[in-house]
């Protein structure tokens, strides 16, 4: 969230009494305000009163007092300027100076121009609003005091030594007290733009800390979201959605560039509104998402959004509730099925060893123990199933762990040269995963490229590829056979647990590689080479 502006941001303006705090970027530009309009009335005194164009008042009493005032004051303002430009001097210290100058130099102007009945007075009048604006709370009164003191004492002074005809102590007071009703509603005012201002702060705050939270919450969402505007150009992505797309996106960039599936399907939904979701087939880089549109009528220009969603979290929430309900059968298939199914095989191993059975009855022994022995392995598989423990994730070092791996798999078939052909890039030294997890899932893969994947070839082939896709930066790990591939339709099902196009398997061995795939937080993906065979490649994140 965002914090509160520091103390330092703010300036006190009256360093004494009731001062209130003002934005110190706000302060300063007031200040420079008041300053400009100082410059010019000092100046335009004495350019007027120099080149005899002013009114007559100018320096009617004393042309050389006003004379010499005007220029002190004109030459004393323009001075100031290195300091207005260049703070070295505190705010409120510069607020006073000008201030209490602007009383003093005024009041000497009036008094050299006739005094009150000058008419020059009601510039004081001025400087005290000017003072109330710059630095309330009790220096407005200051400043209003200051300045009737030094009208009405001018008007004794002149009154005392009779240098004017005549006195105008009435006007004199009203002007004071004028100084005072201004001073108190200078005083109000700024009161209200100190309120005003807090206000605004607060505002500001708030409007910061829900645009940070609105920013913290989509772009931790699990959904995706892309924002398009109507020039098909991309204002907004979170991160989910940089996962779920399998081209990187450019804010500002086109989305028909970034992913042409997406733009197709989100064209279909401006012909056709109706159609306001579809999905995009997963990849080996990107699951199988769904992808939902939505317009965006509170925006001043057109816009849309998109929301992406991983359905391999709905398919794995599917899949758990089938492991469910595979593990509430496995107790009476272990006591139903298991216990006949071994007397059966015992039965028949012993009729087996009669001397007295035909040739023809042999052949039948032979078809009884296959199938015990079939109905057996998918008995064990749904037991290892059923009793699968946690992942226990650890560090695997993949060159030594595929070493390993290579004689093990070429001794478990009695081979005297290894059919893997082992490739990994040294951005992918290490991966976090369950060893005998990660062992069951590759032997599986391997041992099924082995048996299924080497048509019309004198020497098996395996290729095994270990690296890190550049946009998701997600370790991969591919394994490709040299075999006919499998069919479209066919593989749609392969994961489906008891699905198998083999008279001999068991139609777990995918299925039970693909969870043990998501205990680890990866992903199991087949897909088609273009040069023929079969890829399935294991989508491990990056940590």
């Amino acid at each position: 969230m965002h914090s509160a502006p520091k103390q330092s941001e703010f300036v006190k303006t009256c360093p004494f009494g009731s001062g209130f705090y003002l934005p110190a970027e706000q302060a300063w530009r007031t200040l420079k305000v008041f300053h400009a309009y100082q410059l010019v009335l000092s100046s335009a005194f004495f350019t007027l009163f120099a080149s005899h164009t002013g009114p007559s008042i100018f320096g009617q009493s004393n042309p050389g007092l006003f004379q010499a005032v005007s220029l002190t004051y004109f030459a004393l303002t323009l001075f100031s300027t290195v300091f207005i430009r260049k703070p070295y001097i505190a705010y409120t210290r510069q607020v006073q100076f000008k201030i209490i100058a602007d009383i003093i130099f005024l009041t000497f102007l009036m008094h050299a121009s006739g005094g009150i009945t000058s008419g020059l007075g009601v510039l004081l009048a001025v400087s005290v609003a000017a003072g109330g604006l710059l630095a309330g709370g009790q220096c407005t009164l200051v400043f209003a005091a200051m300045a009737t003191f030094a009208v009405l004492g001018e008007q004794l002074y002149a009154d005392l030594t009779g240098i004017f005809a005549k006195t105008a102590y009435t006007y004199g007071g009203v002007l004071s007290a004028s100084f005072f009703t201004i001073s108190i509603l200078a005083l109000v005012l700024a009161k209200r733009v100190e309120k005003s201002e807090q206000i605004a702060q607060l505002q500001s705050r708030e409007i910061d800390e829900l645009i940070h939270l609105n920013d913290y919450i989509i772009k931790h969402l699990q959904s995706g979201i892309i924002v398009v505007d109507h020039h098909n150009k991309v204002r907004l992505a979170n991160d989910a959605a940089k996962t779920l797309i399998e081209h990187p996106i450019t804010i500002g960039a086109a989305l028909s560039d970034i992913s042409p599936e997406c733009w197709q399907l989100f064209t279909r939904w401006l012909r056709d509104p109706n159609q306001s979701s579809a999905d995009i087939a997963a990849s080996a880089h990107s699951p199988r998402t769904k992808l939902r549109f939505s317009q965006l009528h509170n925006l001043a220009d057109n816009a849309y959004i998109i929301f992406l969603d991983d359905l391999s979290t709905i398919e794995l929430q599917v899949q758990q509730e089938k492991l469910a309900s595979l593990g509430r059968l496995t107790a009476s298939i272990a006591h139903e099925i298991r216990n006949p199914l071994g007397a059966i095989s015992h039965a028949g191993e012993l009729l087996s060893e009669s001397p007295s059975i035909e040739k023809e009855d042999q052949r039948l022994l032979d078809i009884i123990h296959n199938h015990t022995g079939r109905v057996n392995s998918i008995v064990k598989s749904i037991l290892q199933l059923s009793k699968q423990e946690d992942s226990h994730i650890e560090n695997i070092h993949l060159s030594n762990w595929f070493t390993e791996f290579d004689e093990q798999f070429k001794e478990q078939f009695g081979l005297t040269e290894s059919p893997l052909v082992i490739k990994i890039s040294h951005q992918i030294n290490h991966i976090q995963f369950d060893k005998n997890h990660l062992k069951q899932i590759i032997d599986n893969l391997c041992s099924n490229a082995l048996k299924y994947g080497q048509r019309n070839l004198s020497q098996p082939f395996i290729e095994i590829r270990c690296g890190t896709h550049k946009t998701t930066q997600r370790h991969f790990i591919n394994i490709t056979d040299k075999g006919a591939g499998i069919e479209e339709s066919v593989a749609l099902q392969i994961f489906e647990p008891f699905f198998t196009t083999s008279k001999s398997g068991t139609g777990l061995g995918l299925y039970i590689s693909n969870q043990l795939a998501e205990l680890n937080h990866a992903k199991l993906i087949y897909s088609v080479n273009a040069s023929g065979g079969s890829t399935f490649t294991l989508l491990i994140n990056k940590t």
